[in-house]
This record gives C-alpha cells, structure tokens and sequence, in this order.
C-alpha cells in the first residue's frame, strides 16, 4: 500500500510521525507523500513531496489515504471529495496507546500517543485524537471530531458529528455535545452543549457571539 497524507501543514507532519512509527513493526506501507490545496513548503523541511491537489489526484492502484486537516469542516469537505473518487482510508494507531478490547473504531480514525480507551467506547470515522486523551467506559465520539492533547471522558459521555474539544478539557459522565460545537481550552464541561456553539471556562460556558 502507498499512503497519501491529505494536508501538509504542521498536522500533517504529526500524521508523517505517526505513519512511520505505526510501521516501524508493520510493512504495510510506504509513505507516497502529501495532497495540498495550498501553497506549502513542507519539501523544504525535509518531508515527503506534494504530489497533487485534493481536486487533480488521479488515485492509483495501491493508493490508501489518510487525512490530516485539523479544521473539522474542512476535513469533512476533502474527505468527501476523496470518498467520491474511490479512495480508501486507513486508521493509524500509536503503539502505545491503549484501547480496550471492546473499543469500536470508524474508519480514517488517528490515535497519537498514550491515549487510553476504555471498555466499550466509541469513536467514529475520520476523527482524531491528540496525545494522552482519555475515555471512560461507553463514552461515543461521532464523525470528524478533533480531540486534542490531554482531553479528558467520563463514562457515557457523548459527542456529535464535527465537534473540536481542545486541550485540557473534562467531560463529565453522560454529558452531551452537539454537532458542530466547540469546547476551548482547558474547560469542564459540567451540562448539554447546544449544536454549533462554543463555550470555555469552568465551568463551560457559552460565548457570545
């Protein structure tokens, strides 16, 4: 399999971490290189080269694809267009992450490093979980979610489709948030967050806009 990192931005260069080290034991795959609709100089730095936009890539027999667009909305929009094409998404899972037995994953799913997922958790296609996150039994997480660093679940809790959860963050048990919210920085998140919203602070409250 050739791999084929959508993105070529700073997550990117996280995913082309992860990528290596999910091989290191697994020969799978090799690394293609990156698909960008931006101007970029992830070349220069070393890295693989952009080998198209998301738009003009032909895939190729061989081709599995991984995207790495922080921006949830945008990350549906270039997946989606992928999808269209035939493309066929991988998962990649840090060694040293720990997932129960009972965790059920979508596909396009990343998990970095030092995540622990336990019993019957729930995480849906193309979302990504940053370093050291925590999940409670039963917790669920849908579509094209950005969990990032040190995020923490309580049991049963549950979000939707789009949702960005940003570092530091507490979930307490069966709190619910909604499609296409966001939690900020280091937030407790004590009751229901409304679709679209944004709240921060401790506890999590909404924004005004």
């Amino acid at each position: 399999m050739n791999l084929v990192i959508i993105g070529a931005g700073g997550l990117a260069r996280e995913i082309y971490d992860l990528a290596i080290i999910c091989n290191v034991n697994n020969s799978d795959f090799k690394i293609k290189g990156f698909l960008s609709d931006d101007l970029t100089n992830i070349e220069s730095l070393g890295y693989p080269k952009i080998l198209s936009t998301t738009q003009d890539y032909q895939i190729e027999d061989g081709d599995v694809f991984f995207c790495a667009i922080g921006n949830v909305f945008q990350r549906k929009k270039i997946v989606e267009r992928i999808l269209d094409k035939g493309g066929k998404f991988i998962n990649l899972i840090h060694p040293s992450a720990n997932l129960s037995p009972s965790v059920k994953l979508g596909i396009g799913v990343g998990i970095k490093s030092f995540c622990v997922i336990s019993s019957d958790v729930s995480i849906g296609d193309f979302s990504f979980l940053q370093s050291s996150v925590i999940m409670g039994h039963d917790a669920k997480i849908e579509s094209y979610c950005q969990i990032n660093s040190f995020v923490f679940f309580a049991g049963y809790a549950n979000v939707g489709q789009c949702v960005t959860i940003n570092a530091g963050s507490r979930l307490i048990q069966n709190v619910v948030i909604e499609d296409d919210a966001v939690v900020g920085m280091g937030s407790v998140v004590l009751s229901k967050v409304k679709k679209g919203t944004t709240v921060f602070g401790v506890p999590a409250r909404r924004l005004s806009t």
